[in-house]
């Protein structure tokens, strides 16, 4: 009894091992247009394996390599809010819905992540303007 439930744990912990070596083909995503890619990131199967992991996996990827637009209180006005243009998203090979799934999401994140800062910004360049165009009286009638 002892030998025949150690064995199947054996084979299972193979058939893991050989899986992870096996299915842990790499799948190039490309995020923008080939000639010029906002990006590119490597999603196995084992990454986008849970619905829920694989958005956060491959948000963390994106993260890693994406170079977003600079947001600073000069340039803030410049552009609209959440106007960041994807263009494309390529696989390199034929992928399931899981892919797809996480890569979407994972870019819908990083955009709403985009437009809070750009808000943050635009109010802190409003607070900043208001502040120096503010009453200006006369200190010595508030001391």
């Amino acid at each position: 009894l002892f030998g025949s439930s150690s064995f199947s744990v054996q084979a299972r912990h193979c058939e893991g091992i050989y899986s992870q070596l096996v299915g842990a083909a790499m799948v190039r995503v490309t995020i923008g247009k080939a000639e010029d890619p906002w990006c590119e990131i490597d999603l196995t199967e084992e990454d986008v394996e849970d619905w829920k992991k694989g958005v956060d996996i491959a948000e963390e990827k994106l993260k890693e390599v994406i170079q977003l637009p600079p947001i600073t209180l000069e340039n803030c006005h410049e552009r609209e809010d959440g106007d960041l243009q994807w263009d494309e998203i390529t696989f390199e090979e034929e992928v399931n819905g899981k892919y797809w799934h996480a890569t979407i999401m994972a870019l819908h994140r990083i955009r709403e992540e985009f437009v809070k800062k750009q808000r943050k910004m635009k109010h802190l360049d409003w607070y900043m303007t208001m502040k120096k165009t503010s009453d200006k009286r006369n200190a010595k009638y508030y001391v």
